[in-house]
């Protein structure tokens, strides 16, 4: 089975939504709070911090540890980065495969798979529309 990895727009995504998460979490702080204290102070470090972990670390190696495959008999996706974890369909127990388009697939190429089985359901976010959906149809041949 030949395993495969999200495109890389998957982590540019990933991180401008992080620095919205957290660009709304400092505005927050620097409205909300007293100027010049303590605990401004406090929080926004703990905020930069927070900020340049989860950019410059977590979230690409998260995204090095994404990665799925697919053969004639199971569907595997792996990921975690703490604690990794596997997920295995079965194709005999695929009840239906779903590309799911968002406005924004035009102009990124990407999509989200949903694979339902009996006993759970897989979702694979931002991959490239034309993999979607030929893994979709892959999947559907049962």
């Amino acid at each position: 089975m030949k395993f495969e990895r999200l495109p890389a727009k998957a982590i540019i995504i990933w991180e401008l939504l992080a620095a919205l998460l957290f660009a709304a979490l400092f505005s927050l702080t620097l409205f909300l709070l007293i100027p010049g204290t303590w605990l401004w102070y406090t929080l926004l470090w703990v905020l930069g911090a927070l900020c340049v972990l989860t950019t410059f670390l977590y979230l690409p190696l998260y995204y090095t540890s994404i990665e799925f495959g697919a053969n004639s008999k199971v569907l595997v996706y792996r990921k975690g980065v703490i604690f990794p974890k596997t997920e295995i369909l079965y194709r005999d127990r695929i009840a239906f495969v779903t590309v799911y388009h968002n406005p924004l697939t035009p102009v990124l190429q990407l999509s989200t798979l949903t694979v339902s089985a009996a006993g759970g359901t897989l979702r694979i976010l931002f991959m490239s529309t034309k993999r979607a959906e030929a893994l979709a149809a892959q999947l559907a041949r049962v």
